[in-house]
């Protein structure tokens, strides 16, 4: 009786799930998972023959929407794969040999739920035990022939809707078939899902109700944002809007620019008498910037703080209407609150778009530098006002030079680095290793490489290369830097970068509705990954409201006094090995630094969007120290040890 006691409960367990009655939660959730995973493995559908798959969506759609027991919502989904026509049955086996980095998106385990019936469970698990590697209709790898410029291309899906939700707002129906394109191909395609606060596949049960109950096309919108925020990229930030709605808070803002250095909203620009250059942003309307960060990450997709301070800097300050007053509380340089009312104005006006949109630099000698020669011996790179004619004369004046500061700082940029490495590097060497979508096996990719290397092997560099970045670092420039790195003799200044690296795919749901992501995963050689992460400095230098007040750069100012060699301290024990180990841990991990330290070293353990979990230290003649980890919850942390001057960090993984 003791051993059929766990099968009596199994089958108990079955025979419940099939009396209850799904939600529409539940509902909603299975049929865009079978709609997706038949859409992309089945040999019929992958290749857009017989039945219109969309149309076939909407046909059963009704039907999943009035099921009020098990039994009918899986006659809804019989439907829907009788409707699929018969799997071809494979011939040949399917070697399996791919590492698990590879197939994180492949998931098949949700097959086997128990809210899905018997009958329904075989006709998928035969779908998946006989689908085989082919080119689709769905989803094609760009090859640039085309306007499109993104580097997946969806020619069914793209439009999803071919109307303006505005003129024109979808019905439930179509709604759902919106959401469900969306939400198959991130979860098919999307590199990161594995890096997510929120697991890919809770964000469609918790957020496939609230959309498709959206009652008009602003609702839509909103539902949209705060869909696209779980993806927690700046990339989906960016490619994420509506072409006709206004934004959760509006367009029009006051004549002042913030700028986010280390948890404070620092003023660089104003044109609002009683608020100066360097006051800091305490409050607006009575909420403090913390409250503000609460209220409105949920609509803007961020990767980590830096990212999140970056998006608040703009949209906390914004209104729905033009002249529509704010309520400003600023702390000056005397240390005085105080309290100042404000207009809202229109960014985009050709009077102010320079005043907003300009990248703030410090010293404002900089923003047309191209590049120019610092005392000491050291040379300066603009990479923003770079272009590709610049190359050559910049590195013919710089190559004798000791030093060499690359500012990263300014946004924009293209891929000059990549162009310079082929000269400066002393050999050839792989940069970065990425991970591009199958297109032949939704769910799984391929693995490629960065290489550079010398043209002329007396090119080469044997200089200091300095790095400079913060939060308006991202994408291409993070890469970048990723490629400046794999050179020796490389420090890196300044504060965390965006963490959105790797080429981007977009499309519109509608006729008004952008989305996108990040469609390949970028890594070091090693397998660490910069997303949501960023470029990790070696010195942490955030401006001050002081040093803004006086026009100072003290990003750069660290940089030269890295190069020229003046006022560094003593940093043997971070320039030593760091090392964490066991990794993957369990219960505890010992960080080391090789050799005992002769300065105090602090160490952090942080998740990977920098949210401090453990403080702890390495003291004066140690050359270790342990945390206890045993109650975090499994993934990625990062562990930073730094001495004041200089910090280096290692990704652990907790098991």
């Amino acid at each position: 009786m003791r051993k059929l006691l766990p099968l009596l409960l199994l089958l108990l367990s079955w025979q419940t799930a099939q009396a209850q009655v799904p939600t529409m939660q539940e509902k909603l959730y299975y049929t865009c998972k079978v709609w997706g995973f038949v859409k992309y493995y089945h040999s019929e559908v992958s290749e857009c023959r017989g039945q219109n798959w969309d149309s076939v969506l909407l046909h059963v759609l009704p039907m999943v929407r009035s099921a009020s027991t098990n039994d009918e919502f899986n006659n809804a989904l019989d439907t829907l794969l009788a409707l699929a026509g018969p799997m071809a049955i494979a011939t040949t086996p399917l070697l399996d040999t791919l590492p698990v980095e590879l197939k994180r998106n492949r998931d098949w385990g949700w097959i086997a739920s128990p809210v899905l019936r018997s009958d329904v469970q075989v006709q998928l698990d035969t779908i998946k035990n006989n689908f085989r590697p082919h080119a689709g209709c769905w989803v094609e790898r760009n090859t640039y022939t085309t306007s499109n410029v993104g580097w997946l291309i969806f020619p069914q899906d793209s439009l999803g809707l071919n109307i303006n939700t505005t003129a024109n707002f979808p019905d439930y129906n179509h709604r759902c078939l919106m959401l469900f394109k969306y939400w198959n191909i991130i979860r098919y395609f999307n590199p990161y899902n594995y890096v997510l606060d929120v697991p890919i596949d809770s964000v469609l049960y918790n957020k496939a109700v609230p959309f498709v109950n959206a009652t008009n096309a602003n609702a839509l919108n909103l539902e949209l944002l705060k869909t696209a925020k779980f993806l927690d990229d700046a990339h989906v930030y960016n490619l994420t809007y509506s072409s006709y709605y206004q934004e959760p808070r509006g367009y029009f803002m006051p004549r002042i620019k913030l700028k986010y250095c280390d948890s404070q909203y620092v003023v660089v620009r104003s044109a609002i008498a009683g608020i100066a250059v360097g006051d800091v942003l305490i409050s607006i309307d009575g909420l403090t910037m913390t409250q503000w960060e609460d209220s409105l990450k949920n609509y803007y997709s961020h990767g980590n703080q830096s990212v999140l301070g970056w998006i608040i800097c703009d949209k906390a300050l914004r209104r729905q209407s033009w002249g529509a007053i704010e309520h400003l509380v600023v702390l000056d340089s005397l240390g005085v609150l105080n309290s100042i009312s404000v207009s809202c104005i229109n960014p985009t006006s050709p009077t102010s778009i320079s005043f907003f949109y300009d990248v703030f630099y410090p010293a404002d000698s900089l923003k047309n530098v191209k590049w120019t020669n610092y005392t000491c011996d050291i040379g300066y790179v603009n990479i923003g006002n770079m272009y590709d004619a610049d190359i050559n004369p910049m590195y013919d004046n710089f190559r004798s030079k000791k030093a060499i500061i690359f500012d990263f700082r300014n946004g924009v940029g293209g891929n000059l680095i990549t162009r310079l490495a082929a000269k400066i590097f002393p050999d050839q060497r792989i940069v970065a290793k990425f991970l591009e979508p199958d297109v032949r096996y939704p769910g799984l990719y391929k693995r490629n490489f960065g290489y550079f290397g010398l043209t002329t092997s007396s090119e080469a560099y044997t200089g200091k290369i300095i790095l400079l970045f913060n939060e308006n670092t991202w994408s291409t420039l993070e890469y970048q830097c990723m490629v400046l790195e794999a050179m020796p003799n490389v420090t890196k200044v300044g504060s965390q970068t965006m963490g959105s690296d790797g080429n981007i795919t977009y499309w519109r749901l509608s006729q008004d509705l952008n989305v996108g992501f990040t469609s390949i995963g970028v890594f070091y050689p090693n397998g660490d990954s910069t997303q949501r992460i960023g470029i990790v400095p070696d010195i942490v230098v955030y401006p001050t409201p002081a040093g803004i007040r006086q026009g100072r750069d003290e990003v750069l100012e660290k940089a030269l006094e890295v190069a020229c060699g003046v006022g560094v301290k003593n940093t043997t024990a971070i320039q030593s090995q760091l090392s964490v180990y066991p990794n993957p841990a369990g219960n505890m991990v010992t960080i080391s630094v090789g050799t005992a330290t002769d300065v105090p070293v602090s160490v952090q353990l942080t998740d990977i969007t920098g949210r401090v979990l453990r403080n702890t230290s390495i003291a004066t003649g140690a050359s270790g120290a342990s945390i206890d980890v045993h109650d975090l919850a499994p993934g990625i942390y990062l562990i930073v040890a730094g001495n004041g001057v200089q910090n280096r960090t290692v990704k652990f993984v907790k098991e």
